[in-house]
């Protein structure tokens, strides 16, 4: 395996020259698989100069030059040409689409290209041959094959696709994919899809793959808390007054304060499908104690939400691409427990007291306690890197022929998102007032209810493959071809600063059964 970084190679790329010595791939014996004109490309033409079962005079090899080759024997396409051509080598077509539509529309053909750059993407049914390299300028164009035609395409694009149906044979081409651009997306030169494809003296040349999504942590906080209410003024009617909020599935419930009547403040409770947990516990009255009443207690903050899985699974490939592994989003916090009522202060009548007409001698109540805030969402997990595949085989069968596969490099897998921020818990109401004039004291305030937990971070997602041939059922050949693989994309962050998620793969060829 040659590799650099990024997909740079560790030596100079290898690159191809063919002549016309090279003729034998474009004509010969094919009659039994594509009739007419032949298409065995390991047919000897130079020898035979000869289409097969046809008379000489009839089918000369278009590769060696004679002016009276018939145009029956190929199609031509030039950047120069026309789609409304015919497509013989005086008028060529001008993309590799049209000529395959001619061919899957009226026969089998051979196909020849010139040594340029066509941007398109191209899609084979099955049985096409199509032969690159040509020099298509001077006074003896298509005698001479000079090199590779390229065939590339736009960013987060497939350059060639292969389907099932009889052999199909590329020479000299250089399939080059673009850098991915959208997150997550792969770079993918060649999907061959139940395909029997073989490829000689070519290149395949995947781009880098996209980082992996990194969602947005949420701006705002949960919903906080209600405040409690304040309590009842002394010497008036009271009651036991509380608050509740609703976070989901839990009720959130501040304990009331206390009153003359009750003058004990009630704790606080947050409730989940009928189940009480306690919260803040409620104050105790002035008057039982003789000394000042106690306010309610405070409510706990809720807990943290789990943080979430890293992604860690291979993926998959498909004839639509490759999916990565994402990883999970974190869990939600907890709600926060409700704040106890405060306590009921001492009432009376007389001097410093209730005043005579007062309509009760209570001591003024307490506040009641504040809701628990909402727990916050947890955080989207991070999306899987995308990545740098020169050719996805799906239950194909290929061979190759001096073939070099290159890859960039994978993706970085995402960053998991912070999860969200839990709620403030609401604040605890304030005890009821005494008589403008009077040595009767203040209720005490209720409790506050606690913070809602965090949300748990989002686990990182798996960094992108950077593989030469990836498959799903019959591997590739062990010979014909050289690899130039980059180097695998990074996993993305979680909750814990010192475990990143698991980066790529990295290989000149690998299984996704």
């Amino acid at each position: 395996m040659m590799r650099g970084v990024n997909g740079g190679s560790s030596r100079p790329m290898r690159r191809h020259s063919v002549t016309s010595a090279l003729a034998v791939l474009a004509c010969g014996a094919g009659a039994a698989l594509f009739g007419g004109c032949g298409l065995d490309v390991f047919a000897d033409c130079s020898v035979t100069k000869t289409c097969a079962g046809q008379a000489s005079s009839q089918a000369v090899c278009p590769l060696d030059g004679d002016p009276s080759r018939p145009s029956s024997c190929g199609l031509y396409v030039a950047a120069s040409g026309n789609d409304d051509n015919p497509g013989t080598a005086e008028r060529p077509l001008r993309t590799l689409r049209a000529a395959v539509e001619k061919v899957q529309a009226e026969g089998a053909r051979p196909m020849y290209a010139c040594a340029e750059t066509f941007v398109e993407r191209l899609e084979l049914r099955g049985g096409e041959v199509i032969h690159g390299g040509y020099n298509c300028t001077g006074g003896s164009p298509w005698t001479t094959q000079i090199g590779m035609t390229t065939l590339t395409t736009s960013a987060n694009e497939v350059p060639l696709r292969v389907g099932s149906g009889r052999p199909t044979v590329v020479t000299s081409f250089k399939v080059v994919a673009a850098d991915a651009v959208l997150p997550g997306v792969s770079s993918i030169a060649v999907i061959a899809d139940r395909a029997d494809l073989k490829l000689v003296r070519s290149q395949v040349q995947a781009g880098k793959g996209a980082d992996g999504l990194a969602p947005p942590a949420e701006v705002d906080s949960a919903t906080a808390g209600a405040p409690g209410k304040m309590g009842f003024a002394a010497c008036m009617f009271s009651t036991m007054q509380e608050v509740s909020s609703i976070c989901g599935a839990v009720e959130s419930i501040g304990g009331s304060g206390g009153s003359g009547t009750s003058p004990w403040g009630k704790a606080g409770r947050n409730s989940s499908h009928g189940k009480d947990v306690s919260g803040g516990q409620g104050g105790e009255p002035e008057e039982f104690t003789l000394t000042e009443c106690t306010p309610g207690g405070a409510g706990l903050a809720g807990s943290i939400g789990a943080q979430g899985a890293h992604g860690a699974e291979l993926g998959t490939i498909s004839a639509t691409g490759y999916e990565g592994a994402p990883g999970t989003s974190g869990g939600d916090g907890d709600v926060g427990l409700a704040g106890g009522g405060g306590g009921a202060a001492l009432g009376g009548s007389g001097t410093n007291k209730c005043p005579a007409g007062s309509a009760t001698i209570h001591g003024a109540s307490g506040g009641s306690g504040g809701t628990g805030g909402c727990g916050g969402k947890g955080g989207a997990g991070g999306g899987a890197g995308g990545g740098s595949f020169g050719l996805l085989s799906l239950d194909a069968r290929l061979s190759f022929e001096a073939v070099t596969i290159i890859t960039a490099g994978g993706g970085k897998g995402g960053d998991g998102a912070a999860g969200q921020a839990g709620g403030k818990g609401g604040v605890g109401g304030i005890g009821g007032a005494p008589p403008a004039i009077s040595a009767l004291k203040p209720g005490c305030a209720g409790g506050s209810g606690g913070k809602g937990g965090d949300g748990g971070k989002g686990g990182g997602g798996r960094g992108g493959p950077s593989v030469g041939v990836a498959f799903v059922g019959q591997a590739p050949p062990a010979k014909g071809a050289s690899f130039e693989i980059g180097f695998e994309g990074p996993g993305g962050m979680g909750g814990d600063p010192q475990d990143p998620a698991p980066g790529g793969v990295r290989a000149d060829t690998q299984s996704f059964d």
